[in-house]
C-alpha cells in the first residue's frame, strides 16, 4: 500500500462508496502537501498506517542492528509527524527516497530509542519553519545518491532496483550521482534572544523554531548546495557537520561523540548559504563542535555562527573550510545582531578555537569573527589560514561602532585568558574601520596577534571615507592589543615583506590600568607608515573609566616596539612611538633598518608624564629626516628623566628644521648617542640634549664638521666628539 495525503490506498481499486467518504474526509482533515509513499524494492518492504496526525512506520528490512526503508516520496506538512516504529534495539535506521521529487518536510521526524538516523533524497530536501527532530541518536540527512558501506555494498536511491546486499555496520560513505539536489532549511531567524557583547555573552532562544537532536549527537547536513533562510540548528554536547558538495564521495568516520565527515573523495564542493538571521549553535553545558564544509561559504543578514560553552566540557572548535571563499556581511534589519563567527566561555572548561581555511576570507558591513572568555577558563583562538586575501572593510551603517573585525577578549574578574589570534595569507587589507584586536578587561591576560603575509599588510583608509566623518577618535583601522585591568596586553608580532599604515590606522599596543602593555614587533622589509606604530600607557576616556573601573592615570608597563627591515619610510606626520601618560617608566623603541627616512612632521618618539623617558635605539645604513621630522626621547612634567637615544649608522641627515632631541620638565635630559661615518645637518636643524644630559657625536671618517657646534644648542654639552676616528 501506498501513503499519499495522509490517505491509505490499498493496492487494489477502491468499489465501496462509503469507504471512498472516509477517504474523503481524511483529505479534508490533511493536507495534501504531505506524502508518503512506498516503494517495493526491498527484501521486507516498508508499511504505514495512520494514528490521527501520526504516520507510523513500520516493516523495513532488517541486517544486523540495522534497519532499512525505502520511499517512492517522502514529504511532511505542518502538525503532522512520520514515527519509525522501530525496535529498540536497531542502532541506525537508514532510509532513502527513490521517486523523482524533493522532500518538503515541515513536520517532526521521530523514531524510538537511541537509533541514529540516515536520510537520503537526491532530488533535495527541504526543512520548514515547523519540522522538528524526536530521535535519540544522531541524525543525517543528505542528497547523495547512496549509502556506503564496508562490505562494499551500497543502499542507492538512484538505482533501487538493483537487489543490495545491505550492510551490518554503520555507513562509512555517501556517494553523490549526476547533479544532486540542495537541501534548504527555513526558518523564523529567531535563534537568539541577546546577540551578546563584550560584557555580556549572548543568550539562545529556547522556545525558537529548528533542528536539533538529543544531548551529545550529531546533526549532519550534506547536499549539493546548503542553504539557510533563518533557519536553526542546535546541538549541546554533540556537534554540527555541513558539508556541500556536487560529486565524489563523502566518508563517515564513527566517534566516541557521534561522526565526523571527510571529503578527501569530493572532486567538486558547492556553496553554503546563511542568510535572514539564521543560527548554528553547538555547546551551552555540554561542550561541541560546529564544522562547515563547501566552495563559498557566506553569512549575511545578522546570521551566527555560536559555539558557547556554559559547562565543565571543554569545547570543540569551530571549523569553516572552504575550497574558495569565505565571506560575512551585514546585520539584522534592525542593526542588533551582525553577521558572526563566535566562541564564548561562560564555564570551567576552556572554550574552542574558530579555525578558517579558505582562498580568501572577507568581513564586511560590521560581520565579526570573535572569541570572548567570561569565566575562569581560557578563551578559544581564532586561526585564518587564507591562501590568497584576507579582508575586512567598513562598519555597520548604522551604528559607526561596530567594525568589520576580528577580536579575542577576556572580561573575566577571575584568571581567564584571551585567545590567541593568528592570520596567514598572501595579502591582508584593513580598510575604512576594519580591525584586528585582543583585548582583557579583567585578570586574565589578552591574547597574542600573529600576523603572517607572504605578500602585504595594508592598513588604509581611503580619502573619501575620512573626508566623510563618519568616525570619530585618533584611528578609524588598527591591529591592537590592549588591557583595561591587572591582566597583560596580547604581543604583537607582524611578518610581511610589506607593510602599508596610513592615515588614521594603526598598530598599536596598550594599557590603560595595571596591566603591562605587550611587545609590538614588525619584521617587514619595506614599512611605509603615515599613521601609528605605538605601544603606550594611556588614560581612559570618562567613558572607559566608568565602565571598566579603570583607574584616573595607568600604572601599568607601556611595553616595547622592535621594528626590523629593508626600509622604513614614516611621512605625513606618521609616528613610531613608545608612551607613558601615567606614573611609570617610558618603554623601549628599536628599529633596525638599512634605510630610515621621516619626511613631512614624521616622528619617532619615547615620552613619559612623570617616570623616566623611553630609551630609542636606532640602527640603520642611512638616517634621513626632512621637513620638520623629530626624533625625540622626552619626560613631558615632573622629575622624571629623559629617555636616551642610540643611533648608529653609516650616515645620518637632518635636513629642513627637523631635530633630534632629549628633554626633560624638570628632571636631568637624556643622552643622545649618535656613532655614524657621516653627519649632515642644515642650519635650520638641530641635535639637542638638556643641562646635566650628555650629547655624544662620534664620527668615523675625516670630513668637515665645523657646522656641529652651530646646531647644537649653547646648554649642551658635547663629549667624545671624533671628527678623525678610525675604530
Amino acid at each position: 500500500m501506498e501513503f499519499k495525503g495522509l490517505i491509505i490506498v490499498t493496492e487494489k481499486y477502491i468499489l465501496n462508496p462509503l469507504i471512498g467518504a472516509v477517504f474523503v474526509s481524511l483529505l479534508t482533515a490533511f493536507p495534501s502537501e504531505a506524502q508518503v509513499k512506498r516503494d517495493l524494492t526491498l527484501t521486507n518492504n516498508t508499511s504505514i498506517k495512520i494514528e490521527g496526525n501520526k504516520m507510523i512506520i513500520e516493516g523495513g528490512t532488517q541486517v544486523g542492528q540495522n534497519l532499512f526503508h525505502s520511499f517512492q516520496e517522502f514529504s511532511l506538512s505542518k502538525e503532522n509527524i512520520a514515527n519509525f516504529n522501530n525496535a529498540l534495539d536497531i542502532a541506525n535506521i537508514v532510509v532513502r527516497v527513490t521517486g523523482g521529487s524533493a522532500s518538503n518536510i515541515d513536520g517532526i521526524i521521530s523514531a524510538n530509542g537511541t537509533a541514529n538516523l540516515f536520510f537520503s533524497n537526491p532530488n533535495g530536501i527541504s526543512f520548514g519553519q515547523n519540522a522538528r527532530l524526536n530521535i535519540g541518536g544522531s541524525f543525517l540527512a543528505t542528497t547523495a545518491s547512496a549509502f556506503m558501506f564496508p562490505n562494499g555494498s551500497e543502499f542507492s536511491a538512484t538505482n533501487p532496483q538493483a537487489p543490495p546486499l545491505l550492510g551490518i555496520n554503520v555507513p562509512v560513505g555517501l556517494r553523490f550521482g549526476s547533479n544532486p539536489g540542495a537541501i534548504q532549511v527555513t526558518g523564523a531567524g529567531d535563534g537568539l534572544t541577546s546577540p551578546g557583547s563584550s560584557l555580556k555573552p549572548s543568550i539562545t532562544n529556547p522556545n525558537s523554531s529548528g533542528l536539533s537532536v538529543q544531548n551529545g549527537q550529531n546533526l549532519n547536513l550534506v547536499g549539493n548546495g546548503v542553504s539557510f533562510k533563518g533557519g536553526i540548528l542546535t546541538v549541546n554536547g554533540g556537534g554540527i557537520n555541513v558539508g556541500s558538495a556536487s560529486s565524489g564521495v563523502v566518508s563517515i568516520n564513527q566517534t566516541a561523540k557521534g561522526y565526523t565527515l571527510g571529503y578527501e573523495g569530493i572532486s567538486d564542493l558547492s556553496d553554503i548559504n546563511l542568510s535572514q538571521q539564521s543560527l548554528i549553535a553547538a555547546g551551552q553545558d555540554q561542550g561541541g563542535f560546529i564544522t562547515l564544509q563547501g566552495k563559498n561559504i557566506y553569512a549575511n543578514d545578522g546570521s551566527v555562527i555560536l559555539n558557547q560553552n556554559s559547562g565543565s566540557q571543554s569545547l570543540k572548535d569551530i571549523n569553516i573550510n572552504a575550497s574558495e571563499r569565505v565571506e560575512l556581511s551585514g546585520s539584522s534589519p534592525d542593526g542588533k545582531v551582525t553577521s558572526r563567527f563566535r566562541t564564548e566561555t561562560l564555564g570551567t572548561e576552556n572554550a574552542g578555537d574558530i579555525n578558517i581555511f579558505a582562498k580568501e576570507l572577507t568581513l564586511q558591513g560590521g560581520a565579526v569573527i570573535n572569541s570572548r572568555v567570561y569565566s575562569s577558563a581560557k578563551g578559544g583562538s581564532v586561526n585564518v589560514d587564507a591562501s590568497e586575501l584576507v579582508q575586512f572593510i567598513g562598519f555597520l551603517p548604522s551604528d559607526n561602532t561596530i567594525t568589520s573585525n576580528i577580536t579575542a577578549s577576556t572580561t573575566s574578574a577571575a584568571l581567564g585568558n584571551a585567545g590567541d589570534i593568528s592570520v596567514a595569507t598572501k595579502r591582508l587589507l584593513l580598510q575604512n574601520g576594519g580591525l584586528i584586536s585582543s583585548l582583557t578587561t579583567g585578570v586574565g591576560n589578552g591574547g597574542d596577534i600573529l600576523i603572517k603575509a607572504t605578500n602585504s599588510v595594508e592598513l588604509i583608509n581611503t580619502p573619501d571615507f575620512i573626508a566623510s566623518g563618519v568616525f570619530r577618535g585618533p584611528n578609524y583601522t588598527y591591529v591592537s592589543s590592549g588591557t583595561l585591568g591587572n591582566g597583560k596586553a596580547g604581543d604583537i608580532t607582524v611578518n610581511t615583506p610589506k607593510l602599508v599604515v596610513g592615515e588614521k590606522a594603526s598598530i598599536d599596543t596598550s594599557t590603560r590600568s595595571s596591566g603591562s602593555a605587550g611587545i609590538l614587533a614588525i619584521n617587514a622589509d619595506n614599512i611605509e607608515l603615515s599613521g601609528l606604530i605605538n605601544s603606550s600607557a594611556i588614560k581612559a576616556t570618562l567613558n572607559i573609566q566608568r565602565v571598566f573601573k579603570t583607574p584616573p592615570e595607568p600604572s601599568g608597563s607601556p611595553g616595547e616596539v622592535n621594528i626590523n627591515g629593508q626600509s622604513l619610510n614614516i611621512i605625513n606626520g606618521g609616528e613610531i612611538g613608545v608612551r607613558n601618560e601615567g606614573i611609570g617608566n617610558g618603554g623601549k623603541l628599536t628599529i633596525k633598518t638599512n634605510w630610515l627616512n621621516l619626511d613631512h612632521k614624521a616622528s619617532i618618539a619615547a615620552s613619559t608624564a612623570s617616570g623616566e623617558g623611553g630609551d630609542i635605539s636606532l640602527e640603520a645604513r642611512n638616517v634621513q629626516l626632512r621637513h620638520n621630522s623629530l626624533v625625540t626621547a622626552t619626560a613631558e612634567s615632573g622629575q622624571g628623566n629623559g629617555g636616551n637615544i642610540t643611533v648608529k649608522a653609516d650616515t645620518v641627515a637632518l635636513l629642513e628644521g627637523s631635530k633630534i632631541t632629549a628633554n626633560a620638565f624638570e628632571g636631568r635630559g637624556g643622552n643622545i648617542n649618535i656613532d655614524t661615518q657621516g653627519l649632515f645637518v642644515s642650519p635650520d636643524s638641530k641635535i639637542t640634549a638638556p643641562p646635566k644630559a650628555v650629547l655624544r657625536i662620534t664620527i668615523f671618517i675625516h670630513a668637515q664638521f665645523s657646522v656641529l657646534k652651530s646646531f647644537v644648542e649653547s646648554n649642551s654639552r658635547i663629549s667624545h666628539f671624533h671628527p678623525l676616528a678610525d675604530n
